[in-house]
């Protein structure tokens, strides 16, 4: 039987008519691709860093996090892994969210150690690898450190959408930090972006289960 989009959408999506526009954005640097070009000075095209740059991504606030994790060429392997998952669904609900992204290459280093042949990692294996990176409620950097400050150990606990949870802490720098308890830890790269329905952050490596 045919139904019209909106009577199909589910009631927990998030409605985009009611977020209000905002044009602040933040930027994701574009590093993985910063060396994939090769010169071919002998075609004529000119080797040059200005005319061949990765442009870096904007993340405006007024976006769910589904829509700025699509538009990124530094998340392009995170967002693949998470549609095979189905774990990117959840991310155009209401939330909110915080999603710890992983940039493409601890992606891809992940990859090639889980699939030796060079293989896309089965989607059971690449759920177990994203069960630290998205986790329910928003946390802002400013609120974890706030938590942080009150937290014994200096260490948060926050649920995750697998069902687990995500410890967050800081290094001797002072900077965010993401373990798991039992001695892998993966440093905060870029602080939490805000979005509509959560917070946006990129890690420097991926928190996977041994």
């Amino acid at each position: 039987m045919a139904c019209s989009v909106v009577a199909c959408a589910p009631a927990s999506r998030q409605d985009a008519f009611l977020v209000r526009g905002d044009s602040r954005a933040a930027a994701i640097p574009t590093l993985s691709v910063e060396h994939s070009y090769t010169p071919a000075l002998d075609h004529g095209r000119p080797d040059s860093q200005v005319a061949y740059g990765a442009p870096d991504t904007p993340v405006y606030r007024d976006r769910p996090l589904n829509e700025s994790l699509r538009g990124s060429i530094e998340l392009a392997d995170y967002t693949r892994a998470l549609d095979l998952t189905g774990m990117m669904a959840p991310l155009r609900e209401a939330g909110p969210f915080t999603v710890f992204a992983v940039p493409n290459l601890p992606m891809e280093q992940f990859a090639h150690a889980s699939a030796p042949s060079g293989g896309i990692p089965a989607p059971a294996v690449l759920r177990q690898a994203l069960a630290y990176s998205i986790v329910r409620g928003a946390y802002p950097a400013e609120r974890l450190r706030q938590l942080l400050a009150m937290a014994p150990g200096n260490r948060v606990s926050l649920p995750t959408l697998a069902g687990g949870t995500v410890l967050v802490g800081r290094d001797a720098a002072g900077r965010l930090v993401l373990s798991d308890g039992a001695g892998q830890v993966a440093p905060i790269w870029i602080d939490g972006m805000p979005q509509s329905n959560g917070v946006l952050y990129l890690t420097s490596s991926l928190l996977a289960p041994a």
